[in-house]
Formats: structure tokens, C-alpha cells, sequence
């Protein structure tokens, strides 16, 4: 794809991101009386995807972050998501490339499936967002590929109404 086509989504999911840091120390819906706090938790394979990826925008804003980088072989664990029942360490999760590397003729994450479970079961219960960015299409987040090709595509929004203060053009 064309670096103005990452930019222009980067610039989108960035959008996403101030929306929910900015309410982040909002009551979270799905337990009640909780909170969360407003530091993003940016998973990525390095620091500089991590960088180009998502944190320069979230310097450019204040938001504060925490970095995790994923090698090729792993991680042990997660950090800590949550301080308590009650208590989410982190207001919104953003994975870079999805932690995908090539292990022989496929790609896929280095995040096991149970830490996918905890990311995942962690938003549910906190009521945070997580914004996936540069991935391919997959099911475990109701997506399918009808396949594709190595050229840009252009992307038309039919309906702009919901984003109105994004500057799209329909």
C-alpha cells in the first residue's frame, strides 16, 4: 500500500484513540464502579514499529503509553492489565502488525492464544477499545479476505455522517 494510505490510516485509528483516552478514567461498562487508566498499552514487534506505528501520535497528544515489544519467540506474559477487579491499568490497547512474524511459510502472531484470550476478555471487561494496525483481514476478528492484490486500492466512504469532525469526503 501507499505510505499516504498508512498515514491516512494511522491519522483515522488515532482519532479512535483520543476518543477513548479522552474517557478513559470514564466508568467502565461492563463491571460496575470501575475504572481505567488513560496510559495506552502499544504492543509491537520493535521499538521502531512501535514509533512509526502508533507512538508518535500519542506523543503529539500527551497520551501517555507503555510499550511492549513481542520478539519472534514470545513473551512469558502480558504486563499486568488490571491492578484489581475493579482497576484497569490501561485505557485502550493498540497492536502494531499484529505481532505477526514469518515462522517458515506463514505468518502469525507471536502472542500465544491464551494471551489473545486475556487481551480480549481485559476489554470486555474494562469496556476498552483495541485498534489493530497495518494487519491482514482475519475471522478471530470477524473479517474474511476475498483475497486481494499487491496494488492500492482506493478507498470510498458512502457515508461520512458518524465522522463528521474526521474531514472525510464521501
Amino acid at each position: 500500500m501507499a505510505p499516504v494510505f498508512h498515514a491516512f490510516l494511522r491519522t483515522c485509528a488515532l482519532f479512535v484513540l483520543l476518543f477513548f483516552s479522552q474517557h478513559a478514567s470514564a466508568v467502565a461498562a461492563s463491571v460496575p464502579g470501575a475504572t481505567v487508566s488513560s496510559t495506552i498499552l502499544v504492543l509491537a514487534r520493535d521499538d521502531n514499529s512501535a514509533l512509526y506505528g502508533a507512538t508518535y501520535g500519542l506523543q503529539g497528544y500527551g497520551i501517555p503509553y507503555q510499550v511492549l515489544t513481542v520478539p519472534q519467540s514470545g513473551i512469558t506474559s502480558l504486563p499486568l492489565l488490571n491492578a484489581s477487579a475493579t482497576n484497569g491499568n490501561y485505557g485502550g490497547i493498540v497492536v502494531v502488525s499484529d505481532v505477526a512474524y514469518n515462522y517458515g511459510d506463514q505468518y502469525y502472531s507471536a502472542l500465544t492464544r491464551v494471551q489473545w484470550n486475556q487481551l480480549w476478555s481485559y476489554q470486555t471487561q474494562f469496556g476498552v477499545r483495541m485498534v489493530r494496525l497495518d494487519v491482514f483481514p482475519s475471522s478471530d476478528f470477524g473479517v474474511t479476505s476475498l483475497g486481494g492484490n499487491v496494488q492500492d486500492e482506493p478507498v470510498v466512504f458512502t457515508n461520512v455522517t458518524g465522522f463528521s469532525s474526521a474531514g472525510l469526503k464521501s
